[in-house]
């Protein structure tokens, strides 16, 4: 189960990885859900080639 306060992301959306830079854009791939109670990974394509995947909690995501 995940944590209810934390809403995750549709496949598609778009994410950055640091505050910092804001050219470290991604997509969203994938969720895992099943690995973590509280922070789901998510697979990320990046702006810049390549994927990986993150912990939930260490990604922004656009306010809408």
């Amino acid at each position: 189960m995940t944590d209810t306060t934390t809403p995750l992301p549709a496949i598609g959306e778009r994410c950055w990885r640091d505050r910092i830079t804001p050219e470290n854009g991604a997509t969203v791939l994938n969720l895992a859900t099943e690995f973590s109670d509280t922070d789901p990974l998510v697979e990320l394509a990046y702006d810049e080639g390549g994927s990986g995947w993150w912990p939930l909690s260490t990604l922004l995501f656009e306010q809408s």
